[in-house]
């Protein structure tokens, strides 16, 4: 299995459609091969009659930002209430030189996310888009260094992302792969464990401000 070479930042979106933002086109495309904008709605079916393209390019750009959740923010959310791994935190915390070496069982963290988009024309609400997105990272073999409370090394081991992208229930985007786990959780000068200096990606996002959209400026 190839590893992914990715940007230094690999989010869910990088790791779907590329980290160049290529993947607009692409997800456009399956939103139009498998005519997602219509299960949207009626009013936005109008809509679409006369600027589908760029109704489905916005809501392509839409769910990509959308998709700009840290993987390695996924991992040390779940790693941060890892027993073992806090204990070692708190054992070292008040040592800087203090280390412990924390072997991690083969696990599986898990994260969600159901978002919506409004779409509006003028000042009127035509339709609402749902997408869910589903991420497992699978790590095997992996060793921890604690040290002063912070992680600072990972050695050995293999991690396996698997991504998902809906729209209105239509998979549209899906990629299984192995990444080195250097590139997943970037270690830095070490990352704190008993903290909340990375925030916790949440499972669902608020929903972002409904997007205008002026049917008169589209081509068909």
């Amino acid at each position: 299995m190839a590893a992914v070479v990715v940007d230094p930042t690999l989010t869910v979106r990088s790791f779907l459609f590329g980290a160049d933002g290529a993947g607009i086109a692409e997800l456009a495309t399956q939103l139009d091969q498998q005519g997602v904008v219509d299960l949207a709605g009626g009013a936005l079916r109008r809509v679409a009659r006369t600027g589908g393209g760029a109704v489905r390019a916005e809501v392509a750009r839409a769910v990509q930002g959308l998709l700009e959740v840290d993987l390695g923010d996924i991992v040390l959310g779940a790693w941060r209430k890892w027993g073992a791994l806090a204990a070692a935190a708190r054992r070292t915390r008040g040592d800087p030189a203090a280390t412990e070496v924390v072997s991690l069982a083969e696990h599986t963290v898990k994260w969600t996310s159901e978002p919506a988009v409004d779409l509006v024309v003028g000042e009127l609400p035509v339709a609402t888009v749902h997408f869910a997105a589903s991420v497992a990272i699978t790590l095997r073999g992996v060793a921890a260094t604690v040290r002063g409370a912070r992680l600072v090394a990972l050695t050995g081991g293999s991690c396996e992302v698997s991504a998902s992208l809906s729209v209105e229930d239509r998979e549209v985007a899906e990629r299984k792969r192995e990444v080195r786990l250097p590139l997943l959780v970037r270690l830095g000068e070490g990352l704190p464990l008993l903290t909340a200096a990375r925030p916790e990606p949440a499972a669902t996002p608020a929903r972002p401000p409904a997007a205008a959209y002026e049917p008169a400026a589209y081509e068909p």
